[in-house]
């Protein structure tokens, strides 16, 4: 696991313990996914041969009613640093994605705060087995079709319940976790690292709102002491996100543009997946920022 994402959300990364147990929790995780995958794929197909209809209402239904508590909870942003209707559209577009390959495959990850969060990840997974029984019931399966969905969703609770055993007890409350990923970002500026702190920038700015004016003092407070010290984060791509409107000298918001314009130059994949501004020589010189009257 990236160091710096542990250093991020300690309370989240760095649940696999050390030891033997170690090897059991991976083959649990991977059997979540497999069997999780069998349940799916079947309730699926159940569906489908019944009507294909049942299967589309249930799959916009539940799509629906994720996106719906999103927007109830002020969560519905993505955090990707995306704005305007592009904004609004990547964040329809990836929390749909992101549910589905949840759906599908129960990736422990998608648990986060910024993804589905803990409690609807877990009710999520749970609610899988169920509308596989029900799947079974509606379409009037056959006994083959029982004892098949019978045995892996009995095998996926036993899994899981063993993954929830075996992990460090300290993070077991992580997949329980009504926490919001804008909270959770919000929560890093308390943070005492620099770096942690700085990381709230390179989120969508909609989900740090709130904080805005306390950002932008410390980021004007210590503006030029980065300039003078270069630690690691302080690099174009941390730069570039700050915004233009906080700056007020000419010749600093001048090389700033230059900084953003590199870094929009960056491809759009490298883009989606954080890869900004890695082994450019930095951008020196320039003024002293004063902060904004």
């Amino acid at each position: 696991m990236d160091p710096q994402k542990r250093k991020e959300s300690p309370d989240f990364y760095g649940y696999i313990p050390d030891g033997g147990s170690r090897t059991v929790i991976f083959v649990c995780m991977m059997l979540n996914c497999a069997l999780l995958l069998l349940i799916r794929s079947f309730s699926a197909a159940m569906l489908m041969l019944l009507e294909k209809r049942y299967f589309l209402l249930y799959m916009t239904g539940d799509m629906a009613l994720y996106l719906l508590q999103k927007v109830l909870r002020g969560d519905l942003h993505y955090w990707l640093p995306f704005d305007g209707a592009l904004g609004m559209f990547m964040s329809l577009l990836l929390r749909a994605i992101v549910k589905v390959l949840s759906d599908f495959t129960g990736v422990v990850h998608f648990r986060g705060p910024q993804e589905l969060g803990g409690l609807y990840w877990t009710v999520n997974m749970f609610l899988a087995v169920v509308v596989s029984l029900a799947s079974v019931s509606i379409g009037g399966g056959e006994r083959m079709h029982w004892t098949l969905v019978g045995a892996a969703s009995g095998a996926w609770v036993l899994v899981f319940g063993m993954f929830l055993l075996m992990m460090k007890k300290d993070y077991r409350r992580t997949f329980f976790s009504t926490l919001t990923g804008k909270q959770q970002v919000m929560d890093r500026f308390s943070a005492d690292d620099e770096a942690v702190k700085a990381s709230v920038l390179k989120k969508n700015k909609k989900m740090w709102r709130a904080i805005r004016e306390d950002v932008k003092e410390w980021v004007l407070a210590n503006w030029w002491r980065w300039k003078e010290e270069k630690p690691e984060w302080f690099d174009l791509s941390w730069q570039s996100k700050v915004p233009k409107e906080w700056i007020t000298d000419v010749k600093e918001r001048a090389r700033l543009d230059e900084v953003r314009a590199k870094v929009r130059r960056r491809s759009s994949v490298e883009k989606i997946i954080g890869v900004f501004g890695k082994g450019e020589e930095e951008v020196r010189g320039g003024a002293r920022v004063e902060p904004v009257a």
